[in-house]
C-alpha cells in the first residue's frame, strides 16, 4: 500500500475532487464544511480498479494552514498536485511544490481541476504555464490531467494516473523500525484514546506494546483500523488508526509518535544537509530562528551552519540544528524548515546525524569530511563513519536509528569485513583503520616504557590511556580487551605490556635484589618493614618493587615484607595445623617461627582481614577464602 497526498493553493478543488473519486467528504470539521475551506488534514482511501486499496491525505491550501499541509506531507509516497484551470499557478502551490520536492517525494501528477469553469483553449494555456513552471522539478514530465469534479469528466483518468503509480512504485521499505508520526488525536465513547498517522519503517499489531515518544511510556495497541476496517496487523506504508491502553487524550497530542521499540535516545542537536528555496529571500545564519518540522513534529530551533557565510537563498550545505525539544529523528529523514515570523518555508533537507552535544564552531570542521561521506546515501559509508565515532559499537546497535534494516546493514558489515575494512570482536564491530593506526600508538608507548624501565611488567590501562591522550572509558577497556584476545599486545596482571616482554632488572639491579633477598632471608621471622629495607638499600625502591611485583616479595599488612619461600612455609604451617586440629593460637604460631608476638599477630590479623583464617576468642580456624590461601 501507499499513500497519495494532494497539494495545491486554496480552494483549487482537492477536496472536491477526493470526494469525486471515493465518495468520502475529506473535510471532517463542521468549520470547513460549514466554510467550504480545509483547515486541517482530511483523510479517505480509495480502491482502485485493480484491487489494490490506497491512502489519500488531503491538505489545507491556505497560507495559514501550511504547517498542516507540511504534516500530512510528511507521510505520502506520491503526490497530485492540484491546479484549478480558471486561477492557473498561485503562491501556495509553489509553496507546496517546493515542500514536496525538500521532502524527497519523487513521483506524481498534476489534475488541472474545474475545467467546466473555462473554455478548451483557456485550458490549454493554464496546462503550458503550469508545465514551465514544472520544469526541473521530480513533476516535469509527470502527466497534467484536465479533471471536473462537477462533471466528472477527466475524473476516470485521474484514477488511472493513480493506479500507474501504484503499478511502478516501489513497495514501501519495511526496515523492521516501525515509526507513526501522529497527524490525529480524539477520544471515542466506549474505546478509548485513538491516534491516527501512516505507518513507516514497520508494521504494528494488535495487541502489542508500542512506546510513546518523546515520553518514553509503553502503551498498548488495543486494536487497530485501517480505512475502518479493523486488522489485526498494518504494514509500513498504511494509513492507521491505533485504539491506544495507557496513555490519556491529556497525554498525547499530535506531532509525538508512536514505536515498536524503545526510543531511547532524545535527540535535540542534528547534523543536517540543508537545502535554501531560491526565493526565500533570507540566508540561514548562525542562530537565526526557524521551525524544523520532521513528520508531524514541529519545534522551535536554531541553526548553526557550516559556512559561518550561511547558506543564502539558492544555496545549501551542511549545518546543524539545535531544536527546543526533541525529535524521533532518523539518519535519513527529510524535513521542512519554515521561518515563525514571516510564517514562510524557507528550505528544507535530510538528517545525517544526531550528537548529544552542541557543536562548537570552531569544531564544526572536523565533522565535514564524515557528513558529506553521509550525503551521498550509500550505505558502506555509512557503517564506516558510525564505526570511526568508537572503537567498537555492538552491531544490532550499528546504525540502528537510520532507516536502513538489520539484513541491510548485516550485507554491507559482511562486504567490509571481507575487505578488511571492518574487524569483530565479542558481537561488536570496530573500523580495521582506526584500531591498527591507534595499536601503532600503543606499541610505540609500550616499548618506550620497555626500553626506558625494563624492570616494569608494563602500564596499566589508565597510564597508557593517558600516555595517548584518550579517555579511559569502557569503550577503551574493549579495545584493549580486543588487542589482548588478538595476542596484539600482552597483559601480566592489570600492567599492559608487549607481546613478548618479560619484565627483567639490568645488572646492578639485578645485584641489588639479590642483596636484598638475602638480608630478608636472613630476618627469618622478624620481618623488616618496607622502610627498614629502603633505609638499608637507599634508592631500592624500584628494584623492591618488581621483586613484590614478580611475587619474590610478599608484603604483610602493608608494613612488613618476606621472601615467597618464608611466605609458603607460613602458609603451609596454617595448612597443617587447621586440616589436622582445625585451630591455631597465637603462642603456637610464635613458638613454631620463632617470632616475637608483634610479628605473630601481624601476620595473622593479615590473614583474617584476608579471610585466610577467622578469629574466634583467641584461637583462629578457617576463614570464608581459606581455598584461597595459595593466592595471597
Amino acid at each position: 500500500m501507499f499513500v497519495l497526498g494532494t497539494a495545491g493553493h486554496i480552494d483549487h478543488g482537492k477536496s472536491s475532487l477526493i470526494q469525486a473519486m471515493t465518495g468520502i467528504n475529506p473535510d471532517r470539521l463542521p468549520e470547513e464544511q460549514a466554510r467550504g475551506m480545509t483547515i486541517d488534514l482530511g483523510f479517505a482511501w480509495l480502491r482502485l480498479p485493480s484491487g489494490e486499496e490506497i491512502g489519500l491525505i488531503d491538505v489545507p491550501g491556505h497560507e495559514r494552514f501550511v504547517r498542516n499541509m507540511v504534516a500530512g506531507a510528511g507521510g505520502i509516497h506520491a503526490a497530485m498536485l492540484v491546479v484549478a484551470a480558471d486561477d492557473g499557478w498561485m503562491p501556495q502551490t509553489q509553496e507546496h511544490l517546493d515542500i514536496l520536492r525538500l521532502l524527497d517525494i519523487r513521483r506524481g501528477f498534476v489534475a488541472l481541476t474545474k475545467i467546466d469553469l473555462v473554455e478548451p483553449e483557456w485550458r490549454e494555456l493554464v496546462a503550458a504555464d503550469v508545465r514551465t513552471h514544472l520544469a526541473g522539478t521530480f513533476l516535469a514530465d509527470a502527466p497534467i490531467i484536465p479533471v471536473s469534479s462537477v462533471t466528472k469528466e477527466g475524473v476516470n483518468a485521474v484514477v488511472k494516473a493513480i493506479e500507474e503509480i501504484a503499478r511502478t512504485l516501489q513497495a514501501v521499505a519495511d526496515t523492521g523500525k516501525p515509526r507513526l508520526f501522529i497527524d490525529r488525536v480524539f477520544v471515542l465513547t466506549g474505546i478509548g484514546v485513538v491516534v491516527t498517522g501512516t505507518s513507516r519503517g514497520g508494521g504494528f499489531t494488535g495487541d502489542s506494546d508500542v512506546y510513546h515518544f518523546p515520553a518514553g511510556d509503553k502503551a498498548r495497541v488495543r486494536a487497530l483500523q485501517s480505512h475502518e476496517k479493523t486488522v489485526t496487523r498494518v504494514g509500513a506504508g498504511f494509513r492507521v488508526a491505533v485504539n491506544l491502553g495507557g496513555v490519556t487524550r491529556e497525554q498525547i497530542s499530535r506531532g509525538d509518535v508512536l514505536t515498536g521499540f524503545p526510543f531511547d535516545m532524545r535527540p535535540i542537536f542534528l547534523a543536517v544537509h540543508v537545502s535554501n528555496l531560491p526565493d526565500s529571500e533570507f540566508v540561514l545564519n548562525e542562530g537565526r530562528r526557524i521551525l524544523f518540522i520532521l513528520g508531524t513534529t514541529e519545534t522551535e530551533a536554531v541553526i548553526r551552519p557550516f559556512d559561518d557565510r550561511g547558506i543564502k537563498p539558492g544555496g545549501e550545505g551542511l549545518a546543524i540544528i539545535k531544536t527546543a525539544n526533541p525529535v524521533a529523528a532518523f539518519i535519513g529523514d527529510n524535513f521542512i524548515l519554515r521561518l515563525p515570523t514571516p510564517q514562510i518555508t524557507v528550505g528544507g533537507g535530510r538528517v545525517l546525524d544526531a550528537f548529544d552535544h552542541y557543536p562548537r564552531r570552531k569544531d564544526l570542521a572536523q565533522y565535514a569530511e564524515y557528513l558529506t561521506v553521509r550525503d551521498s546515501g550509500d550505505l558502506a559509508g555509512m557503517v564506516l563513519t558510525e564505526l570511526d565515532k568508537k572503537f567498537f559499537i555492538p552491531q544490532d546497535d550499528l546504525l540502528f536509528y537510520s532507516d536502513f534494516s538489520s539484513e541491510e546493514i548485516r550485507v554491507a558489515v559482511e562486504t567490509l569485513a571481507s575487505q578488511g575494512a571492518v574487524v569483530r570482536h565479542n558481537g561488536r564491530l570496530g573500523l580495521a583503520k582506526k584500531i591498527t593506526e591507534l595499536h601503532k600508538t600503543i606499541i610505540t608507548e609500550l616499548k618506550k616504557v620497555h626500553d626506558e624501565a625494563s624492570y616494569l611488567k608494563g602500564l596499566t590501562s589508565d597510564e597508557l590511556a593517558r600516555r595517548i591522550n584518550v579517555a579511559p572509558n569502557e569503550q577503551w577497556l574493549l579495545l584493549l580487551e580486543y588487542l589482548e584476545h588478538d595476542k596484539l599486545v600482552g597483559r601480566s596482571q592489570q600492567f599492559y605490556h608487549l607481546p613478548a616482554f618479560a619484565a627483567a632488572l639490568d645488572p646492578k639491579m639485578k645485584a641489588e635484589a639479590d642483596r636484598i633477598m638475602v638480608e630478608i632471608e636472613k630476618a627469618g621471622h622478624n620481618y623488616p618493614t618496607l622502610q627498614e629495607v629502603d633505609t638499608r638499600f637507599p634508592g631500592s625502591r624500584k628494584t623492591v618493587s618488581f621483586l613484590r611485583n614478580q611475587k619474590d616479595l610478599i608484603t604483610i599488612a602493608g608494613q612488613f615484607i618476606t621472601t615467597a619461600g618464608i611466605w609458603k612455609s607460613i602458609i603451609a604451617y596454617i595448612e597443617e595445623k587447621l586440616e589436622r586440629d582445625g585451630q591455631l593460637t597465637v603462642a603456637e604460631f610464635r613458638d613454631r617461627f620463632g617470632s616475637s608476638r608483634k610479628y605473630t599477630l601481624s601476620v595473622l590479623e593479615y590473614l583474617d582481614r584476608m579471610g585466610i583464617t577467622r578469629r574466634e576468642e583467641d584461637i583462629r580456624v578457617k576463614g570464608g577464602r581459606y581455598d584461597e590461601r595459595h593466592t595471597i
